[in-house]
């Protein structure tokens, strides 16, 4: 076990040093402006920027390991060639210390508490055994496919011997490549790697919002996430849905930090586009709760006097798009659809009147869901009342952004219960808990920013 740990641990830590590459090469950092501590993205980053490729050239039968590793060797090495890693790093001989201010004295005390959560929890995500049929079935066993078979996968995966053939490949490729790390097939170690996704969060989340938001809401807006019982017991399970949550808030935080920042940060339009693009090949939601971010970035931006700004949310939102839609394609060319929903129906008048009484009973499940305290504590009351708080301000530009997105994502959930073909009794009990999840991480991640927002630092 202790080898193959390694190994994995030594994968991620690879990551970390692509997303590092990734940040240099597009001159995300910068020594003059002391941003290295945007580096805080660099894993999740790097995690993207690999498996998003990876996971559509499975489908031309390359191996998920080979083209990860090609994709890490030919980033570090442009990076290293440019000689812009060290310099790129932003650390100067004498950096700037932190001031000893009462927030971010509270916002270490707070993340300390985290550190502790997230460490008290690293055991059970590497012994607890693999045990969620439905996890088995939909996601782990395409993993292993992938990791095992690379070249009769495209084909096995299209049969619908493999559980939902057009559910999108983000999760068992980013499996299969922890599976390749360590050698082989190891499902209950495999819970190192979604620990390191869930510890990562916090440390991106202060990257993208350091600059417009206070420390120690930051860090309390990681904690009260990290810290509902349902988020870690959920991750446990290795479904698809506390990892999509986490591209989906990530994504949202980038987005609305932009919409406060300078012209010259599209870092922050980079990290939209591909925690968000990363969410969209993840789950069959992310589309939704994707394409509703982009939706609430232009209508955000439209009202901006600066149009050049609107031209760089229209290149992001295209970017998103692009890393989504040849999923799409490659289900519409071989005819891949799930009998759950049917979304032509959207658009029939007659059948959408004939199944009006699924509607009240979704919202209120969801609502009943989200609102269990010994599941996700006050999260939804928590964003709730920042909404208020934005509204009575005035910050009509992050309140819109975040309004509008809550409203499409969840409008967008009620009128996939609606057109769906399933029982809607027991289609609720089996996947509200789970569809939830996306809507509150995002609309936490954006809290931070809607109340108690500070100037732009230089």
């Amino acid at each position: 076990m202790a080898v193959e740990l390694t190994s994995l641990l030594i994968v991620n830590a690879a990551y970390f040093a692509v997303g590092l590459s990734v940040f240099v090469l597009l001159r995300w950092v910068s020594v003059e402006r002391l941003t290295w501590y945007r580096l805080g993205a660099a894993y999740p980053v790097g995690l993207v920027v690999v498996t998003i490729p990876a996971s559509y050239l499975a489908l031309l039968r390359v191996p998920v390991s080979l083209t990860a590793s090609l994709a890490g060797v030919v980033l570090l090495s442009m990076a290293a060639v440019r000689g812009r890693v060290w310099r790129g790093l932003g650390f100067s001989l004498a950096p700037r210390r932190p001031r000893l201010s009462p927030g971010n004295l509270l916002g270490a005390a707070i993340a300390l508490v985290l550190a502790v959560l997230l460490l008290y929890s690293f055991g059970t995500f590497a012994t607890r055994p693999f045990v969620e049929w439905d996890s088995w079935v939909v996601w782990m066993s395409k993993a292993r496919l992938l990791y095992a078979n690379p070249g009769a996968a495209p084909a096995a995966l299209r049969s619908g011997h493999y559980g939902q053939s057009p559910y999108p490949l983000g999760l068992p490729t980013v499996e299969a490549l922890g599976f390749s790390a360590m050698g082989k097939f190891d499902g209950t170690l495999l819970g190192v790697q979604f620990w390191l996704l869930a510890a990562s969060f916090p440390i991106a989340l202060w990257s993208l919002l350091r600059a417009h938001a206070r420390t120690w809401m930051i860090a309390l807006a990681a904690l009260v996430t990290i810290g509902a019982p349902q988020l870690l017991f959920q991750l446990l399970t290795r479904y698809a849905d506390v990892p999509l949550g986490i591209f989906v808030g990530l994504g949202l935080a980038a987005g609305a930090s932009w919409l406060l920042s300078r012209h010259d940060e599209r870092w922050l339009l980079g990290c939209f586009a591909l925690f968000l693009g990363m969410a969209g090949i993840t789950k069959n939601e992310g589309l939704l709760f994707s394409a509703a971010a982009g939706v609430a970035l232009l209508a955000a931006t439209w009202s901006l006097p600066d149009r050049s700004r609107l031209r760089d949310a229209i290149v992001a939102v295209a970017a998103l798009a692009a890393v989504i839609l040849p999923w799409r394609v490659y289900c519409a060319v071989y005819g891949l659809s799930t009998p759950d929903y049917n979304l032509a129906h959207v658009a029939d008048p007659s059948y959408l009147r004939a199944n009006a009484d699924r509607v009240w009973p979704a919202a209120t499940e969801l609502w009943h869901q989200a609102t269990i305290v010994h599941s996700w504590g006050l999260l939804p009351w928590i964003v709730l009342l920042a909404l208020l708080t934005a509204l009575l301000a005035g910050d009509w530009r992050l309140l819109s952004f975040a309004a509008i997105w809550l409203a499409l994502a969840i409008g967008g959930l009620l009128m996939t219960y609606w057109v769906s073909t399933l029982p809607v009794g027991s289609n609720l009990t089996n996947t509200s808990f789970r569809t939830i999840v996306s809507l509150l991480i995002g609309g936490v991640a954006l809290v931070p920013l809607l109340v108690f927002r500070r100037p732009v630092e230089s």
